[in-house]
């Protein structure tokens, strides 16, 4: 795992030239909603691109996460699934659903039955590299062929490409404080309940965070967002009140926050310090939302083995998933 998160610069590097020999030029007017399909460490980047397209596209983006699909889909939706295995059973499941309904499918595997599908049927699909026991390893592939496939059929500018260049340096270049910063993080959350919170917009960054302490780290943790969580969850800041002192808050912070919400989080910085810990800041650094977002993943990343460590677990096995999956084969 360590190996694999040092490994995030260049695999968004060669993410960037697999991108130059792909060939999926859609007719952007025949197209009028979009759907993302994908599970677990394969479908995060769904909702990462979603939100960084957030405003960006001009038709609907729906995610989805499971074995059915919106009955809305048609032949003017473009269906990307998203399995890096290629042997997802749901998103399996929706890609032939999505074939019924005769929609413009994408598919982005490594191999797998996805990979059987997508050239048993002709359907396009792009290839990442396979090889890999952590498809949420994996992520700067996915992303990365999540946004080729929106630019490639003419929904997205090549904006991207530049940014995540500007990223490929930064994080370079920042690497060693990066770590350090993440390691003096991760000490503050061992025996803690990590409690994410941050604006609506960076909501998939934070659920990322969530999935990497729960896969990595083998411990819980809880996301929620500005202004939303004002309407319900923090009257919850009463009890039990021996949960809530084992609680640590973090807050994410980009630029792209809408102001109101800072001011709503400064203001309930002093119920949540009342009753737990001194809140955790992360600032995201870089020049747009989508270089703001891999400084983030990959400082999460990081905070996320370092948890792993002070937990003494090993990150990569994954083991009760795998006991789920074992005892669904059994299943017919």
């Amino acid at each position: 795992m360590k190996k694999l998160i040092e490994g995030f610069t260049q695999q968004l590097n060669h993410a960037l030239k697999l991108g130059q020999g792909i060939d999926l030029v859609r007719p952007g007017s025949d197209i009028r909603n979009i759907i993302i399909t994908g599970m677990g460490g394969s479908g995060i980047g769904a909702n990462l691109v979603e939100s960084l397209t957030f405003g960006r596209v001009p038709i609907p983006i729906t995610v989805t996460k499971g074995y059915n699909i919106p009955q809305f889909v048609s032949p003017h939706t473009l269906f990307i699934a998203c399995s890096y295995s290629g042997d997802t059973e749901e998103t399996l499941a929706a890609v032939h659903k999505g074939m019924l309904k005769r929609a413009h499918i994408i598919c982005v595997t490594s191999g797998g039955k996805m990979l059987e599908v997508a050239k048993e049927y002709n359907l396009y699909y792009i290839q990442v590299p396979s090889g890999s026991s952590s498809p949420r390893a994996q992520l700067g592939y996915m992303m990365i062929s999540l946004l080729h496939a929106l630019y490639h059929t003419n929904l997205i500018g090549a904006a991207y490409m530049k940014e995540t260049e500007n990223a490929i340096e930064y994080l370079d270049r920042g690497e060693k404080a990066i770590q350090a910063e993440a390691e003096l993080i991760a000490k503050k959350l061992k025996g803690k309940l990590p409690i994410i919170y941050c604006d609506e917009r960076l909501k998939a960054m934070a659920i990322r965070f969530q999935n990497q302490i729960n896969e990595n780290a083998k411990q819980l943790a809880h996301v929620n967002t500005f202004p939303e969580m004002n309407h319900n969850e923090i009257v919850g800041w009463q009890f039990p009140e021996s949960v809530l002192q084992q609680s640590q808050v973090i807050y994410l912070y980009s630029d792209h926050d809408h102001e109101r919400a800072e001011k709503r989080m400064e203001i309930c910085r002093e119920i949540f310090e009342k009753k737990s810990n001194p809140i955790i800041d992360i600032v995201a650094e870089g020049a747009s939302l989508l270089e703001q977002y891999y400084y983030l993943i990959h400082l999460t990343d990081w905070i996320s083995y370092f948890l792993a460590k002070e937990n003494n677990i090993d990150p990569d096995p994954v083991e009760a998933i795998d006991f789920l999956k074992a005892e669904l084969a059994k299943i017919k």
